[in-house]
């Protein structure tokens, strides 16, 4: 039996590159833990979470359509977007493609996925 393979996806509002690979690690970890293959991270950095174009988020969906993906792993939902519409087509867009979304663990993503303040 082989091991399920599954991609990362992140998004953040602001290019920060520190954060970015802390969620990238955090996402390494989980999938270690969780015995999951992890293929790549996608990210989109620096994009409003009310775009629907990105082109992370296109790269991600194409290779999910042609690999045999488990899981796609999320630091929070909030990385798909903030806004709930939004957010349900690209949830939807994921499970489509047959793979399962994985969120990691809340206190691996908080300080990782913090609001600003305001």
């Amino acid at each position: 039996m082989s091991t399920p393979l599954a991609f990362g996806y992140v998004r953040l509002g602001r290019p920060d590159k520190t954060r970015l690979e802390a969620l990238r690690r955090s996402i390494r970890a989980f999938c270690g833990r969780e015995g999951l293959a992890l293929d790549l991270v996608f990210a989109d950095s620096g994009v409003p979470s009310t775009e629907p174009v990105r082109p992370g988020w296109t790269a991600l969906i194409d290779v999910l359509s042609q690999a045999k993906a488990h899981a796609v792993v999320l630091p929070t939902l909030n990385h798909l977007s903030r806004d709930p519409v939004l957010r349900a087509e690209l949830r939807a867009q994921i499970t489509q493609t047959g793979a399962l979304i994985c969120l990691l663990p809340p206190a691996e993503s908080q300080h990782h996925d913090r609001k600003p303040a305001g």
